[in-house]
């Protein structure tokens, strides 16, 4: 209970087996990532089967997010390689019919880039100002601006132009209907632009039976420009600074970072940050010192959780990665700076939720005694209100949904407990007292703020607020 802030962790070939799977969760790993963008769908698969059975086998409510690969543009399989100088012209194309010298299978490409913009090739080692667009014959007539050698299947970013690419591929959408079947608990969507792309992957988790969170990645500048109404409608978001730092100057970044984790919770959004958290931990075991600090700001600027990639798909020490996550966040939770606990500030305020919230969140803080919120909740909304007020205690989060105590993994500061629906507020106080002492949580006599719904099977409105010493249910009875 002690670490609030959460540590997504990849798995792939360095980490499939159950061993190093169990070592992960032991070592503070709270959601497993799987990359569809590397294996095949029935690989990712088989390892939802194995996540629960270690995490049931540990008690452990870990959660899965399927990270969808989405539309990545990429050189042609069949580009040979291309030596580029600086101010040397090269004529692309998205057609294979068409004569060019670079070929990127996209259709529309002549339609949808303009004179001005620019192409970055490999994932931004390169970059290419057009200077004409031939939309009859699908050709950009471009100017290389730096030196490089381009080769086949490398990324191809155009920050500068909004591409009609849907943001969920035919790949995903198999991945989609493989995912919902196995269980997964949230679907990262990559590339997403705009509202509606979230949307359409709803609607086709919904089509598949499933009520599969929805992850947005922020990757691209258009979701910059479109973030409110991208919040409005995601359950989840994700700084993906690797493409986004493509499409951005690298001292815009970290100013990026901060305005999506701010917009995130003002919509009561969990983000998780990502993306060379530990990169050097692939082959070290110690991260450098820029690192560590990243690890901090990170945790600083309230992220909700943090995500590893490389370092434990495919790196030499994926367990000490997360060992060192959980200790660079522990440290940086004790040593917060002064603005830390600014007022926090929601896109909307509909109800009376918020104010339960804010009132728990008073409460703490004026009273040292109050050792934790306890939180009543069904679909997770009253645990995910509580995290984004940060009331400086552990918000401990009952829920008879096992889907929720696993999409809680995502909430800063949110320990969910699987238990029984109870009927009345009387049984509610007995299972806070029973669980709390059980688990070896609270001891008698500690206090603690309950927060709930009234009637208690009611979904919706948190209207509840009971300040609460352990032990004492057996006089509401």
């Amino acid at each position: 209970m002690s670490r609030q802030t959460r540590i997504v962790a990849t798995l792939g070939p360095a980490s499939r087996s159950p061993a190093v799977v169990s070592a992960l969760i032991a070592a503070g790993m709270d959601v497993v990532r799987l990359n569809t963008s590397h294996g095949t769908i029935d690989e990712h698969v088989e390892m939802v089967r194995i996540v629960r059975e270690v995490g049931e086998s540990m008690n452990r409510h870990v959660g899965v997010m399927m990270d969808l690969s989405g539309p990545k543009l990429r050189t042609a399989p069949d580009t040979g390689s291309l030596s580029l100088t600086t101010g040397q012209e090269v004529t692309l194309t998205g057609r294979a019919a068409v004569a060019a010298q670079l070929r990127i299978p996209y259709a529309q490409l002549g339609e949808e880039i303009g004179a001005g913009e620019r192409v970055l090739l490999d994932d931004g080692a390169i970059s290419l100002e057009v200077l004409e667009a031939d939309r009859n014959g699908d050709v950009l007539l471009c100017r290389a601006t730096n030196s490089g050698v381009v080769i086949a299947n490398k990324g191809v970013a155009f920050p500068d132009s909004e591409l009609s690419l849907p943001a969920v591929t035919k790949r995903d959408e198999i991945a989609i209907v493989a995912g919902v079947a196995a269980g997964v608990d949230f679907f990262a969507l990559s590339f997403v632009q705009v509202a509606a792309d979230i949307l359409r992957a709803q609607e086709l988790v919904r089509e598949a039976g499933g009520e599969t969170q929805i992850v947005a990645k922020i990757e691209r500048r258009v979701a910059l420009k479109n973030i409110d109404g991208i919040f409005e409608l995601a359950d989840g978001a994700m700084v993906a600074r690797g493409d986004l730092g493509v499409e951005l100057a690298p001292e815009d970044v970290p100013i990026e970072q901060r305005r999506i984790i701010r917009a995130a919770s003002a919509h009561l959004v969990p983000v998780i940050t990502a993306t060379q958290m530990l990169e050097s931990m692939i082959h070290s075991p110690r991260p450098t010192r820029a690192e560590a600090s990243d690890v901090a700001n990170a945790v600083w600027a309230r992220s909700d959780a943090l995500m590893l990639s490389a370092e434990t798909a495919i790196g030499e020490y994926p367990v000490q990665a997360v060992a060192m996550m959980d200790r660079l966040i522990r440290r940086a939770e004790e040593d917060e700076p002064m603005n830390y606990r600014e007022e926090p500030r929601f896109a909307t305020s509909d109800d009376h939720s918020y104010v339960i919230a804010l009132a728990a969140r008073q409460i703490v803080g004026s009273d040292r005694a109050v050792h934790a919120v306890v939180c009543f909740t069904r679909s997770g909304r009253t645990a995910r209100l509580l995290s984004k007020v940060h009331p400086g205690a552990p918000i401990i989060a009952f829920s008879p949904n096992i889907e929720t105590c696993r999409q809680l993994r995502l909430a800063r500061g949110v320990e969910p407990i699987l238990a029984v629906q109870v009927e009345t507020s009387e049984e509610m106080l007995a299972m806070t007292d029973r669980l709390l002492v059980e688990r070896g949580l609270l001891k008698e006599g500690d206090e603690v703020v309950v927060v709930a719904s009234l009637p208690v099977r009611t979904s919706g409105q948190t209207n509840f607020l009971k300040l609460h010493r352990i032990g004492e249910s057996a006089d509401y009875a």
